[in-house]
């Protein structure tokens, strides 16, 4: 009768095995995630760190280039998108024109953005493809894995002989739980 003992009934110590079972799989689903208690950075603390890095390091070109005019922000990282599920992500944009000398002026600006940024958590994001278009366009991805921000420097000039280029900071947070 295979492991059924008299009167149908399992033998004693097959119903110990299943209530372990069943406890072990219970104790996995929690681990594995279905534990209410969040980790990670919340969408809008990571939201005003992309803010805060992406300031600081459009002063630190301002610091090294020639400036004209101010750096414009369109998108200041303060408007939540939804994601869905609790979830939200966080968008900055700004940009600024130099004046250029020669033409390597502006394909080094973007490329010298990722030392400055080490110290502040970011390195390159190897798995977005960089732009660069010689005498023309430059552009560099960085990634900052603990806040779950992606950022993108470029540095454009409308062609080789330019005396003026844009450079401009577009960032955005991962999807992360609001609130």
């Amino acid at each position: 009768m295979s492991g059924i003992g008299r009167r149908g009934h399992l033998p004693r110590g097959a119903v110990r095995l299943s209530t372990c079972a069943v406890g072990a799989v219970v104790l996995v689903l929690a681990v594995s995630g279905c534990s209410s208690s969040p980790s990670g950075p919340k969408a809008k603390d990571s939201a005003a760190t992309m803010s805060t890095d992406a300031r600081w390091v459009a002063a630190k070109v301002r610091a090294g280039f020639k400036p004209l005019g101010v750096f414009t922000v369109t998108q200041d990282g303060t408007k939540a998108v939804s994601c869905g599920h609790g979830k939200a992500s966080y968008s900055f944009a700004g940009h600024q024109t130099f004046t250029i000398g020669p033409v390597d002026t502006y394909l080094n600006l973007s490329t010298v953005v990722d030392p400055w940024l080490k110290g502040r958590g970011y390195s390159i994001d190897f798995d977005k493809k960089s732009t660069y278009e010689f005498g023309t366009r430059n552009s560099q991805n960085l990634v900052n894995k603990k806040a779950h921000i992606n950022l993108t420097v470029s540095a454009t000039a409308s062609s080789e002989k330019a005396t003026t280029e844009v450079w401009t900071a577009t960032s955005h947070t991962d999807c992360l739980r609001a609130g």
